[in-house]
């Protein structure tokens, strides 16, 4: 494949950017605010076709229209850029999955042969992730965040069952913060509240893609998204939540991008010229 080809997928919090030339693939992110910037970035490529997704994408074809920008209905992308990462990335995937994208908050999206529909979602993310670190911590920085999750112990802050019914293995939440001792008003370390941030989001995110996928008959649930990106503690619950209800989840690799390699691949229908 000769030529420039763009894909845009502008989110809540980060907009992407996938660039194909000549066989060779590049990748960006921006902040979504920062209209002008990827707008500046997009137009220096010279791209022999743009394609937009997301909420911010209409904007970007308009303003790209003279160039034959093309849009993208968000969930049909993210289906079709997922079946272009997984297949350049040789990830085995059934007719039928559920693809979660986590990004400020959570979007869950059935794709039965290629085709989408929305299954649903939660308002639990990334955005989750940094505002309550903002509030609790101080930091709204999503790898400072994760530095000191991986260094906390979520235990000192959430109810387990097990503190309820010692019988029960320790690792399950019974209450997301509602630890005895945190309740009771005992200070915590900033490390255990991180922690406890992220297991909130990966737990709480897992159990909603599980129960979708059980409605929807479906074993695989592709995970991708800015807010699991270098966030092990997130992953580790992700995939032990899947793992105990009987679901396979996978880490799609460079997931956040799947709706922007979809609108890429809108863009490349029709040349721009």
């Amino acid at each position: 494949m000769t030529g420039t080809w763009v894909g845009i997928d502008v989110g809540a919090s980060a907009t992407k950017v996938v660039v194909r030339r000549d066989g060779q693939r590049q990748t960006r992110r921006f902040s979504s605010v920062d209209t002008a910037d990827v707008a500046d970035f997009v137009r220096a490529q010279d791209a022999a076709g743009i394609g937009a997704t997301g909420g911010g994408g209409q904007a970007l074809v308009a303003e790209f229209a003279e160039d034959g920008a093309r849009g993208i209905e968000e969930f049909q992308a993210w289906a079709n850029g997922v079946g272009i990462l997984a297949q350049e990335h040789r990830v085995a995937l059934e007719p039928a999955y559920l693809i979660a994208s986590v990004g400020t908050g959570t979007s869950a999206v059935l794709s039965r042969e290629g085709v989408a529909d929305r299954a649903g979602g939660c308002a639990l993310g990334g955005g989750t992730l940094v505002g309550l670190g903002q509030l609790l911590l101080g930091t709204g920085d999503h790898a400072a965040l994760m530095a000191l999750a991986q260094a906390g112990d979520r235990m000192a802050v959430d109810l387990q069952i097990h503190d309820i019914y010692p019988d029960f293995p320790p690792g399950f939440t019974a209450s997301n913060f509602g630890g005895r001792e945190t309740v009771a008003g005992t200070p915590r370390d900033r490390e255990d509240i991180a922690h406890a941030l992220a297991v909130l989001v990966g737990e709480n995110v897992s159990i909603l893609c599980c129960a979708l996928a059980g409605v929807h008959d479906v074993h695989q649930i592709v995970y991708g998204g800015g807010t699991l990106r270098d966030n092990p503690v997130c992953w580790e619950v992700v995939q032990r939540m899947a793992q105990v209800r009987g679901f396979e989840a996978i880490a799609l690799p460079e997931g956040e991008f799947a709706g922007a390699e979809g609108a890429l691949a809108a863009g490349m229908v029709t040349p721009a010229r």
